[in-house]
């Protein structure tokens, strides 16, 4: 096989690999509603997954009791149920949250880190739970 033939052949195969990940995430599209707790604190907890032209997305909404914020997944990944996702923590320009859980069925849940931004230390974490709204 020429080189030319296996760079197509290699790229169509990572397309479709990309693909079949978005698409194997659909599952989980939508709305989840629940909670989060962790650092003396809690308060309400919403996940928003979307699918745009095949690329995975989304945002959280979180109530806090030094005021409600919202943000966008600045990185996201859902495998097999298995989340990751980070975003910038807009009341701190200084700091990003990262996601972990795990997704199943109806419900999901997992943890969550403050770490300074583009840092992984955390110095703050807790925990959040969400149910599939509707």
């Amino acid at each position: 096989m020429s080189t030319k033939r296996m760079k197509a052949t290699s790229v169509a195969l990572l397309g479709g690999l990309l693909i079949a990940t978005a698409f194997a995430a659909d599952e989980f599209l939508g709305s989840w509603t629940g909670t989060w707790e962790g650092a003396g604190s809690g308060g309400n907890f919403n996940i928003t997954l979307t699918n745009d032209g095949g690329k995975l997305g989304g945002k959280v909404d979180v109530g806090q009791d030094t005021g409600d914020y919202s943000a966008t997944f600045s990185t996201i990944s859902l495998e097999g149920g298995a989340f990751k996702a980070r975003y910038d923590y807009t009341p701190d320009p200084q700091a990003e949250i990262i996601l972990e859980g795990t997704f199943a069925g109806k419900e999901a849940k997992g943890s969550w880190a403050m770490v300074q931004k583009g840092g992984n230390e955390p110095f703050f974490n807790g925990t959040w739970e969400v149910t599939r709204k509707g």
